[in-house]
């Protein structure tokens, strides 16, 4: 019941560069979806949708952007990176109409694997997909990608890799829109990371059970302990000594014991 951001965001900023998917959860056998907000490997939102539409999803988002405006009135993100799903873009633009959305490379990419990596010209088509990712601005990324798409039609590529080929090369536009947003997410590593976790979760538990309004309670608690709960010894000591991603973030604690130090950022509700 505590706000997930109010509760994370103490010291710091609300961060600008966000990234946003759903993760499909089984709720009593039907397909519910968990709007995931992410940003700075904190889970900053986490709510249930019914349906993979723009209305529901718009509403799920929504909970984020009501919390993280509670703790700055004018909030508005600089950029959020989504995959392509169409409602996904809908709902942030609902949202906040000046954002920018980066559409993830990595999903292209994925794409191409899926069904890509037994052919063997796989390596080399790999290491030109990611060459041009690391392209240092917008005009090299595009020359690359175009060099990649005559490349792959000398080569005996399957009528299906082709096509995966030619999607990627063709959205060089929307992935090179990133480059005007130093700091945004090209890809959804960060956001991976999380929702990895969450899956892992929620398989163990056997999935959300009950009314919808209980299954949000269970989906924003998981997020508050994400945010608090201890990384590994290693794991803090290559992040700075900061021992998970809500101190990390705020670069501050309020107490030793980790447990407390949740109570104590939640109190007042966050």
């Amino acid at each position: 019941r505590n706000s997930v951001v109010g509760t994370t965001v103490r010291r710091a900023e609300p961060p600008e560069h966000l990234l946003a998917d759903e993760h499909h959860q089984p709720r009593d056998g039907t397909k519910n979806y968990v709007a995931t907000t992410v940003a700075e490997g904190c889970c900053l939102g986490a709510a249930l949708a019914q349906t993979a539409g723009a209305g529901d999803l718009q509403a799920a988002h929504g909970a984020f952007a009501r919390e993280a405006r509670d703790v700055r009135p004018d909030y508005r993100p600089r950029t959020v990176s989504v995959d392509g799903w169409a409602s996904t873009h809908q709902a942030w633009l609902a949202l906040f109409p000046l954002v920018a959305l980066l559409r993830c490379f990595l999903h292209g990419w994925l794409n191409i694997r899926s069904r890509g990596k037994l052919n063997e010209s796989f390596r080399e088509l790999s290491e030109k997909v990611w060459d041009a990712y690391h392209a240092p601005d917008r005009r090299s990324f595009a020359q690359r990608l175009r060099r990649l798409w005559e490349w792959a039609r000398g080569q005996a590529l399957s009528a299906w890799l082709l096509e995966q080929v030619q999607k990627l090369c063709g959205r060089a536009r929307e992935y090179g829109a990133a480059y005007a947003h130093p700091g945004g997410q090209r890809t959804s590593n960060m956001l991976d990371r999380v929702m990895r976790s969450m899956s892992r979760y929620f398989d163990d538990c056997q999935h959300l059970h009950g009314s919808e309004e209980a299954c949000e309670l269970h989906c924003r608690a998981w997020a508050l302990l994400f945010n608090y709960r201890p990384w590994h010894p290693a794991t803090a000591r290559a992040n700075g000594g900061w021992r998970s991603p809500a101190e990390r973030l705020n670069k501050h604690r309020y107490h030793d014991d980790w447990l407390q130090n949740l109570l104590v950022s939640a109190s007042l509700a966050g």
